[in-house]
């Protein structure tokens, strides 16, 4: 996957790169024009290129790396929470409880807080490697 950049910062061999976020919509929808935010996320990489302040870098990372990511921050936890959730939604009906729907729902916010703290911890073990961004060349 690449992505276009704009060098914000230099220090010595490390640069950081602002990225605008995409939208879901690809930002060229008519809210968009109508002024939706547009947030800028800031990352630290390797200064390969010694780009300076202010130069457009295209920036490159591991379709793989990318897939992990998009596991740990999106599918673990929408499967953990509702596991969580239909457990305790069954385990509360089987109990008898009244408002089982409200407690399994508890159940699943939990399991929703518990996968984020999870994830991180998983996520540093199973990679050895940390998410690696590179500079492929200046715009």
């Amino acid at each position: 996957m690449e992505q276009k950049g704009r060098i914000k910062k230099v220090n010595g061999d490390i640069a950081e790169v602002a990225f605008v976020k995409k939208s879901g919509c690809g930002g060229n929808c008519s809210g968009c024009k109508s002024g939706c935010p547009s947030d800028m996320v800031l990352i630290s990489i390797e200064n390969t290129l010694n780009a300076s302040i202010g130069d457009e870098v295209l920036v490159s990372i591991q379709d793989k790396t990318f897939s992990k990511m998009t596991f740990w921050a999106y599918f673990f936890p929408t499967v953990m929470t509702l596991l969580g959730l239909i457990g305790g939604i069954v385990l509360f009906k089987s109990l008898g409880m009244k408002n089982y729907e409200l407690y399994g729902s508890a159940i699943g916010f939990i399991f929703l807080l518990l996968s984020y703290s999870l994830s991180g911890r998983l996520n540093k073990k199973s990679n050895k490697n940390p998410f690696t961004f590179e500079m492929i060349k200046k715009i």
